[in-house]
């Protein structure tokens, strides 16, 4: 393997043994990974094309592809659109001498200088929640984006500022960790004639945003649930955190009707997470039919469900379904909530609206954890909902996500003929199935990055899928909320283009 430092020529050797039991590409995957953490390859070395080094190590072109996939959706390499991959600027273990990621098999440790166990030593894997390809590609469809145009910067400054100058004495004591009263009151108004949820003031706790406030619920429940059951493919942050906590991690399948309800584990006291709006990332909608059965399936083994709204705020065609929490009439579901999404992700709030036991639970554990959220943001965010200021900002967004979307499947269509499009009705993102004649999702993913297009496959896009799942190789997501009309039509002339030449590839080959 040959790449340069500092303009010097550099050599560093990789062996491919057949006689080991692990696959060519977790070879390839935990040597060149290994040689990253050693520090032999350092951040910014560059790694060599995939042509080159399936020559030099006599395998096939697409098992070194896979590998460098492997590498780069976990943060170690790097693309830099017509220049090439390199070691990552920033390592997802930063450097620690713990091992917080471990290959299939291994054990999970880390070395102090005399060889022993770390006491430090965890299960911990960090979630992608930033593009891996932020300020590199010129169009970037990574999903969870806002748009920071779109924030309402004077109105909000007028509000800090008047907080600022009047409420100089809350500034200075500690306040309820359940959080204020006043924005305790406002998601209650707001959530009630918009996802059909009934709530009292004392049925919320705010959190500092959605991964806050599922660590809270991981914390309130982790002597009474063992199982963390979770759709799949399902959000990457829910599964890393709970299996971390120690919860045993249940993947079931989502279909067009969302989860499958009939393949939930028959065992007592489960923990689920579910997107039951806008299934996180392929966008489907839980069907009523399952909705009516996933609660009777709590009820039935004494389970809990937790329904992340993360995008709910958004919806553009027909009336949404009523929020599982809004059918719930056994005290069985944690409806999460955030303003991440609707105002902005900077500013870290979200909600727990909770049965009124595990309310008192959760504000307990918040007053241990943290103690409460900022006074300042939580009572500005008060007056922005009490004034009529959200709702006026989410009718304005509404309509500037829905024409992106618009403009989006618009450009989309004629490029990916037979595609099945799914999450268009709301949210922020949709997936794209392709039809089998397109090959796989991967090559278009790699493809489209050296034009300077971020689309993503769900292992890469910040979502966790089981390696079997049928989706890997078939789907592609777009977050469209952050880029302009004018950024999507040049993003998607050039995935047409991507696209052309591999259809032009294979009817050659």
């Amino acid at each position: 393997m040959y790449g340069t430092r500092e303009g010097l020529a550099m050599q560093v050797v990789l062996t491919i043994n057949p006689s080991d039991s692990r696959t060519l590409q977790r070879q390839l995957f935990d040597q060149i990974r290994g040689l990253i953490l050693e520090n032999k390859l350092r951040s910014g070395d560059p790694v060599p094309a995939s042509r080159a080094l399936s020559e030099q190590l006599g395998v096939s072109r697409n098992t070194v592809m896979l590998a460098y996939e492997q590498l780069l959706s976990e943060g170690y390499i790097e693309s830099r659109p017509n220049v090439g991959t390199f070691v990552s600027s920033s390592l997802p273990e930063n450097g620690m001498s713990i091992t917080l990621r471990a290959s299939a098999g291994e054990e999970l440790q880390a070395n102090d200088n005399n060889g022993d166990i770390h006491p430090l030593s965890c299960r911990v894997r960090a979630q992608t929640v930033i593009s891996p390809n932020r300020g590199r590609f010129e169009h970037d469809f990574w999903i969870g984006r806002v748009d920071a145009s779109t924030f309402p910067v004077n109105e909000w400054r007028r509000i800090l500022d008047a907080k600022v100058r009047y409420g100089g004495a809350r500034l200075a004591e500690y306040q309820d960790p359940q959080g204020l009263p006043e924005l305790r009151q406002g998601i209650a108004d707001h959530i009630g004639p918009a996802r059909g949820v009934s709530a009292k003031p004392d049925d919320i706790v705010v959190v500092n945003g959605s991964q806050d406030g599922l660590d809270l619920i991981a914390r309130t429940l982790s002597g009474y649930a063992k199982n963390f059951v979770h759709e799949d493919p399902c959000y990457q942050g829910s599964r890393f955190l709970f299996e971390s906590c120690g919860f045993k991690p249940v993947a079931v399948p989502v279909d067009q009707d969302g989860i499958d309800v009939a393949r939930l584990p028959e065992t007592r006291r489960n923990l689920l997470y579910v997107t039951p709006s806008h299934q996180y990332p392929l966008g489907v909608t839980l069907s009523l039919e399952r909705r009516l059965a996933l609660l009777d399936w709590a009820a039935r083994t004494d389970s809990f469900v937790i329904e992340d709204d993360y995008d709910g705020d958004f919806r553009y065609e027909g009336a949404p379904l009523t929020a599982l929490r809004g059918l719930d009439c056994r005290g069985r579901v944690l409806y999460l909530g955030t303003f991440s999404k609707s105002l902005a992700a900077g500013l870290r709030l979200g909600f727990i609206v909770a049965p009124p036991a595990l309310a008192r639970a959760l504000r307990e554990w918040k007053s241990l954890t943290s103690n409460g959220n900022p006074w300042l943001e939580q009572s500005a965010m008060a007056e922005f909902m009490n004034s009529g200021g959200f709702m006026r900002h989410l009718r304005r967004i509404r309509a500037i996500y829905k024409l992106r979307r618009d403009v989006l499947v618009e450009t989309l269509r004629p490029t990916f003929a037979g595609a099945e499009f799914k999450g268009m009705r709301g949210g922020m993102h949709l997936s794209l199935r392709l039809p089998p004649h397109f090959g796989d999702a991967r090559e278009i993913e790699r493809r489209a990055a050296e034009r300077g297009v971020g689309v993503y496959v769900p292992g890469s896009g910040g979502a966790f899928i089981t390696p079997d799942n049928p989706r890997v190789k078939d789907t592609l997501l777009f977050g469209y909320a952050a880029l302009s009309e004018k950024s999507i039509r040049v993003a998607t002339g050039r995935l047409a283009q991507v696209v052309a030449r591999d259809v032009k590839e294979e009817a050659d080959g």
